[in-house]
């Protein structure tokens, strides 16, 4: 039984990274990020590594956008994990199996183990709350010297395929997704348990902003981008809801106007 369950993992995930990867050839994408290597999405020039935070929605955008390099994913060990693991490893990602609640401690050494691998979590998976933090990315962060990289896509016209706790994001056929990064967040190794939970909401509230200025972006006002390096700094109005018309401004890769430096949290 438990090889022919490996199987049947292995078959949908290769059926799903054939479909996907199709569709993503019609997709546009668009990417800002602060940090010079704080990207998964290319080479990186110097010797830092990062964690990347991004919500469990974004999964299937995250992983087919574009191609990573030297790249992890922090999955969970629960069944559901198997099809991620395969699919993931199918798109060049090296699978680390663990969570907060379960491998942790095995997810941490192996990463400590690869100190050249980025590595990808989603801190509200594998069972929500929904775009609500849990404080294993800091913990991850503390123990690994990776300084934390939270990340956000969005885009103009999607599918919300729904499941148990999270809908998943699927972008339309010539749709466009823009994903950004924001401002390095540099964790100290020696937290304790309280200090832990305020940089867990400092991250949170960073990931709600960067949601916010995601969402203006899709509408075409280039003007948050020089927002996109300051922690903490919102636009002036309300943030129009998703489902927005499409920008008209041309596709870009390079990087906003932002500050170079990486922020220390406690």
């Amino acid at each position: 039984m438990k090889i022919r369950n490996q199987l049947a993992n292995w078959l949908i995930a290769r059926i799903g990274t054939w479909c996907l990867r199709a569709l993503f050839l019609t997709v546009r994408v668009e990417h800002h990020k602060v940090e010079t290597d704080g990207t998964p999405y290319g080479r990186a020039a110097g010797p830092t590594r990062f964690c990347f935070c991004m919500w469990h929605d974004a999964i299937v955008t995250a992983v087919y956008s574009l191609k990573t390099d030297k790249l992890a994913g922090l999955i969970s060990r629960h069944q559901d994990g198997g099809y991620l693991a395969h699919a993931v490893k199918l798109a060049g990602i090296t699978p680390v199996r663990g969570s907060a609640s379960r491998g942790g401690a095995q997810a941490t050494k192996q990463l400590i183990d690869q100190p050249d691998l980025h590595v990808c979590i989603t801190p509200d998976g594998p069972r929500g709350p929904r775009r609500v933090m849990k404080d294993g990315v800091v913990y991850l962060s503390s123990r690994t010297g990776r300084p934390v990289i939270p990340t956000t896509l969005t885009g103009t016209n999607y599918w919300s395929v729904p499941g148990g706790w999270s809908d998943m994001m699927v972008p339309k056929p010539f749709s466009k997704m823009i994903l950004l990064a924001g401002p390095a967040i540099e964790v100290d190794p020696n937290l304790n348990r309280e200090q832990i939970s305020e940089v867990t909401e400092t991250i949170q509230k960073e990931m709600d902003r960067l949601d916010l200025l995601g969402q203006r972006l899709i509408r075409g006002d280039r003007s948050v981008l020089t927002l996109l390096g300051r922690n903490g700094t919102y636009p002036d109005d309300a943030i129009p809801a998703t489902g927005a018309p499409e920008a008209t401004n041309a596709d870009r890769t390079d990087d906003a106007d932002k500050p170079k430096d990486i922020r220390r949290v406690a």
